[in-house]
């Protein structure tokens, strides 16, 4: 099967341009136009010498914020009296836009230095609008905002903070949106024994069969064990015993350490990969048939690795001796024939993708998968269905939604909360200060990154939310050792100790393009050999050297298991406030930034259609007859890239309201027209209800579809008017599609 080529970082910065005709250089070339730059000063600062500006330096991080330093000579003070440096001034450099945010001199010479940010950033730290006025429970108000765990993403809250800047739009790179990450151990302190589906949802522990013996052996005798916990909390101790005192084997061996790397690999690469519970378990069950989950170098024919797959069809021999690679290549059929087949028993599942000569054999394995699969942290979901290869009573295929899989729904009591975790935007009260304060939205942006280790920066005007892991497998933008022409020498720090280093480069710019966030490679240079990222980029204009910091990655943290954070008072959802969140309005953000609206009802279709409209006035929608249509409302994809057209809207409002797809497809990205018309799902009525989905035209050849809203009104999309709303009915001839109960 053929791979998807790694996108460069120079093809990233090319798409990132706002002008697609030209490369951006990140201030790193050799010709950088200052002439355009002066001018624009000298008519803003009205000062009359190009000879004032005594330097330019330019400072990109990957944390942080990117600066340029402007070192004006300001002898008769004519630059301060203009007046110019209290007015919002921006400054254009190599395509990208700064604003000033600082001015300092120091007493004893005249040189005024003027700090501009990344425009970018510092509208963000604008967010939300500064209260000069006294501190008040509405001012609160307008600074915090929050999102329960069980709802939002880290990183679709992070979103929500980037969509609140109105002047302009930032187009965004999040490759996790919407992934729910694992969550860190969790000690229930009343009790002292550990949640076993929390403690194991960052993988099983490659001593796992080790530390269930030892358990085991303790827990059977005295007071202090679990006997002790059994008599005061009944069954619920007894059950827990039972489920860490199981071991884990593959074809009824206990699994060693080996076994269980590789089994952590393939979960971990089909969790990443957004393969549900029964998927996951079938990857497993095929691994233990094929090669007892063992990375074997041979077996039948040219099979190899733990899937044993053959030179037709499935890569190189390295991408199938490759544990991580070969599951992607399984998940890669595994998951699109169970969206073909949802009904199909486990067995036939792996038998789908394998396509064995012995195609029974799959299904024996399925109870030890079961337990490999709960250990990582992935609990069953249900009761099983016979009909699907389960078993009633059985850990089956019936899933829970993510949060309840990965123990995202964990309610761990905290003094004054109501048990859930919360991401926020605020300066929480403390001892000395008794109120919430402002905390602006890059602050909080850069905070809600580092809790994770997390990377948040932009590169050429878009904004990038993402793990080193996901920077790591990109393309790298160049090899480099001491040879390389451009660059001056290597410095570095190395902790053999930590494994951790930073390593220093002098270049020439113009020979150098490779901007914070990139993908370099050392070469003969000993333990310092490998992949590295841009961490900063630091030059004088004036100057043709550079100095580049090269970084390691951090390690990606799971989510915390527990958070101080207390719901204010007057907070909607908190335990001294019954009020709920019920429209766009509150300044609470929930999936996909809509709070209020993700119930599966008429109610929050149309709350959905409507929010939709009102973003339609600052970020426009795109309108195109696209296949697959965006995964979602809110995503760039929506506004600038692929696009949507009538059908793929209405069909997205019921996806973000929680709603079963219309189209009967599971939401696939391929639903039309057609399709609503035709899916079981619905039934055609003669008088229209809030929520239900008009057709216009004569069957089957529907050419447009709208969101009917009530009081004879639609909210539609349709070319270069974007969203809007219509009146009801807008075409003689329609259909009138009711999918949810009135």
């Amino acid at each position: 099967m053929p791979q998807k080529t790694a996108i460069t970082a120079v093809q990233k910065m090319e798409l990132s341009k706002l002008n697609p005709n030209e490369i951006q250089r990140e201030m790193m070339g050799a010709d950088l136009d200052l002439g355009k730059l002066v001018v624009y000063l000298k008519s803003q600062m009205l000062f009359d010498s190009t000879d004032r500006v005594i330097d330019v330096t330019v400072n990109r991080a990957i944390d942080g914020s990117s600066t340029v330093d402007l070192t004006l000579d300001d002898y008769d003070r004519a630059i301060i009296k203009s007046w110019a440096i209290n007015a919002k001034l921006d400054i254009q450099i190599d395509g990208l836009w700064f604003r000033l945010v600082s001015v300092s001199k120091n007493a004893s010479d005249d040189e005024l230095k003027m700090t501009f940010e990344q425009r970018e950033i510092a509208l963000l730290r604008s967010y939300p609008k500064p209260d000069t006025t006294t501190y008040s429970i509405e001012n609160a108000k307008k600074w915090v905002k929050w999102a329960s765990r069980d709802k939002t993403t880290r990183a679709e809250f992070v979103l929500n903070l980037i969509r609140e800047v109105k002047e302009i739009d930032i187009p965004v790179v999040i490759p996790h949106l919407h992934q729910v990450q694992n969550i860190a151990k969790t000690t229930d302190v009343s009790s002292k024994w550990t949640n076993p589906t929390v403690a194991s949802s960052s993988g099983i522990p490659t001593d796992y069969n080790t530390q269930r013996t030892r358990k085991k052996t303790k827990s059977t005798k005295g007071k202090g064990g679990f006997a002790a916990i059994a008599t005061m909390a009944g069954n619920v101790a007894t059950q827990i015993e039972n489920a860490i005192s199981v071991q884990l084997t593959s074809k009824g061996v206990r699994m060693d350490k080996s076994q269980i790397a590789n089994a952590n690999t393939i979960l971990t690469v089909g969790q990443n990969m957004g393969a549900r519970r029964k998927v996951l378990v079938a990857g497993i069950m095929t691994a233990m048939q094929e090669s007892n989950i063992q990375n074997l170098a041979g077996g039948d024919g040219t099979s190899v690795g733990l899937f044993q797959q053959i030179d037709t069809g499935w890569g190189s021999y390295s991408d199938r001796h490759d544990p991580a690679t070969a599951s992607r290549m399984f998940f890669n059929q595994c998951i699109q024939y169970d969206k073909d087949h949802p009904d199909v028993s486990f067995n036939d599942l792996c038998q789908g993708v394998q396509r064995s000569g012995h195609p029974t054999l799959y299904g024996q394995w399925r109870p030890e998968a079961e337990r490999i699969v709960s250990a990582f942290g992935i609990p069953p979901g249900g009761e099983g269905n016979a009909a699907t290869g389960g078993t009633p009573g059985s850990d089956s295929t019936t899933e829970g939604n993510a949060a309840t899989a990965n123990a995202m729904g964990q309610t761990w009591t905290m003094p004054g909360n109501d048990g859930s975790y919360y991401y926020y935007r605020g300066i929480p009260p403390t001892r000395n200060k008794g109120w919430w304060r402002r905390e602006d939205n890059w602050t909080c942006i850069q905070r809600l990154a580092s809790e994770v280790g997390w990377r948040a920066f932009f590169i050429g005007g878009v904004f990038y939310f993402l793990t080193d892991e996901d920077l790591f497998k990109t393309q790298p933008i160049a090899t480099i050792n001491e040879e390389t022409q451009g660059i001056m020498g290597i410095g570095f720090d190395y902790d053999v100790g930590r494994k951790g280093a930073t390593v220093d480069i002098p270049c020439q710019v113009g020979l150098w393009l490779a901007p914070p966030g990139s993908l370099v490679v050392l070469t003969d240079l000993g333990p310092l050999e490998g992949r590295w990222l841009v961490n900063t980029f630091t030059r004088s204009v004036f100057n043709p050297n550079a100095d580049i910091q090269l970084i390691k990655p951090q390690p990606k943290l799971p989510e915390p298991a527990t958070e101080t954070f207390t719901l204010p008072t007057w907070a909607p959802g908190s335990a001294n406030n019954v009020a709920t969140a019920t429209g766009p309005g509150t300044n609470q953000a929930v999936f996909g930034g809509m709070p209020g609206s993700n119930n599966a009802d008429r109610k929050s279709v149309v709350a959905v259609a409507k929010y939709a409209l009102a973003q339609q006035q600052k970020w426009p929608y795109k309108y195109a007859e696209a296949r697959p249509y965006p995964k979602t409302l809110w995503s760039a994809d929506a506004h600038t890239g692929t696009g949507i057209d009538c059908s793929s809207f209405v069909t997205l409002c019921y996806k973000e309201a929680g709603c079963a797809d219309p189209n009967n497809a599971d939401y696939d990205g391929q639903g039309w027209t057609g399709t609503l018309a035709s899916s079981p799902n619905g039934k055609t009525v003669t008088a229209p209800h809030p929520g239900d989905i008009i057709l216009y035209g004569d069957p089957p050849d529907y050419f447009h579809a709208a969101l009917y809203i009530g009081s004879n009104q639609c909210i539609e999309i349709g070319g270069s008017a974007g969203i809007h709303q219509t009146n009801f009915p807008e075409y003689s001839n329609y259909a009138i599609r009711s999918f949810l109960p009135v």
